[in-house]
């Protein structure tokens, strides 16, 4: 669950800030945020040193653990005036394995996200990108600033929200060590027909880059059109369609997946925000392979946050049709991760963040028609001290680990296993006006 910077002492007084995103939109919705901070910069740095089990993530019988220094930057900005609101999070460094510098490596994470609002028009223009030196799915490398889980949604602050997956590259497949690019552009407009009522319509395009030639580079465009419809002041309901279409560069396959989706919300700012929606989809395939066809499918999303004095939980459920994580030509994909964070003292605090996905790749993106799949997990804990208004001391532990199942050919085996030890120092001042 992203980590909003802390407010200055003298706006935390204003209470919980709701969020009014729209509950058939491209962000996730949240529980808002804890105080009246509107304007600010936060810039940060971390010294982080780790031992990594696994560091070329292969499929192999035994641990050899290898030392690493990470340094990594972060500026978070949010800027808000009267029908403006600019949010930007940038996360940024470098890895450095002590006895192979072969694998040393550059990170970089982006958010950005502004919205317009005027009396009934809204205008959101996003854009999510990542350049990484290995999947997202569990990756660690940013340290206690967090993960960035199967897309690119987690991890992000500064009022950024999670993109639904439903726009995201999917990366929930542990491919490799190997450069690659994910982005994320999205533009989303709505329009408020009464103080009940809201239009969304949005629009994103999505692409998947690998330096490995190996594995299969993708873009995904999707529409969709729904209506949110407020029932009570905590309660919504809305309806959702749209089309998500798929191509694979130099393959000639690809495939458009048409859903409809029944949603329903409940929001209580700075405590509650449960988001679920589901329904049918159909997937029309186009395959120089396979020629073409027509599958049927559920998908589902479900999103849940929960905020108590000391501790946030987010809990998130996905199901959808993806490009496949560079591995397939198209898979169905089940996700499902948790994070839960809890203040342990005045000095101490503590969290945990698991995930899993399970990937099956689709029929029709063969020449044989046989499925494979791969079950994929990662568990991260960690603990905070706070030695100062300036500085935070961390200690962290990360696993991942992977199976792949029938119809997956591994010359090394069938299951990954990765772990990660580490600890790190956290530099930060106070949020600094920009007012």
């Amino acid at each position: 669950m992203e980590q909003s910077p802390e407010a200055p002492a003298d706006q935390s007084a204003a209470g919980p800030v709701a969020d009014t995103r729209p509950l058939t939109g491209a962000e996730e919705r949240t529980t808002g945020s804890r105080s009246g901070a509107r304007n600010y910069i936060v810039p940060s740095l971390q010294l982080y040193e780790y031992a990594d089990s696994n560091r070329h993530l292969e499929y192999t019988s035994g641990a050899h653990f290898v030392s690493a220094t990470s340094v990594v930057g972060r500026l978070a900005l949010q800027h808000v005036k009267r029908t403006n609101t600019l949010a930007l999070d940038y996360m940024g460094g470098g890895q450095f394995y002590n006895n192979d510098p072969s694998l040393n490596a550059t990170m970089h994470q982006i958010g950005l996200s502004e919205t317009v609002q005027g009396h009934r028009w809204g205008l959101m223009l996003g854009d999510r990108g990542t350049y990484l030196p290995e999947p997202s799915f569990g990756f660690g490398g940013f340290g206690s600033f967090g993960g960035l889980g199967s897309g690119m949604g987690g991890g992000f602050g500064a009022g950024l929200g999670n993109l639904n997956p439903l726009y995201s590259p999917n990366q929930s497949i542990l491919s490799g060590r190997g450069y690659r690019i994910g982005n994320s552009a999205i533009g989303q407009l709505t329009y408020s027909a009464s103080a009940r009522s809201q239009f969304t319509v949005t629009a994103s395009y999505g692409l998947l880059r690998f330096e490995d030639a190996t594995l299969i580079d993708s873009d995904n465009r999707v529409f969709a059109a729904g209506y949110n419809r407020m029932m009570t002041r905590h309660d919504t309901l809305g309806v959702l369609y749209g089309v998500s279409m798929f191509h694979f560069r130099g393959s000639g396959f690809g495939f458009d997946s048409h859903f409809i989706q029944l949603t329903y919300g409940r929001q209580i700012a700075g405590r509650l925000s449960l988001d679920l929606a589901a329904g049918p989809q159909v997937s029309t395939f186009k395959s120089q392979l396979s020629g073409s066809g027509q599958s049927y499918y559920w998908n589902a999303h479900a999103s849940l946050r929960y905020r108590w004095t000391r501790s946030d939980m987010g809990l998130s459920y996905s199901r959808y049709s993806t490009a496949g994580s560079g591995l397939f030509y198209g898979a169905e994909t089940d996700r499902l991760e948790l994070s839960f964070d809890r203040r342990l003292t005045r000095s101490w605090s503590g969290s945990i963040n698991p995930g899993y996905s399970h990937n099956t790749r689709l029929s029709q993106g063969t020449a044989t028609g046989t499925k494979g799949s791969y079950d994929a997990s990662y568990a991260r804990a960690g603990i905070r001290r706070s030695l100062n208004r300036y500085a935070d001391f961390n200690l962290n532990y990360s696993l991942q680990q992977q199976h792949a199942g029938s119809g997956i050919n591994q010359a090394n085996g069938t299951s990954l296993v990765r772990h990660v030890f580490g600890l790190g120092l956290n530099f930060h001042p106070r949020q600094i006006p920009l007012d």
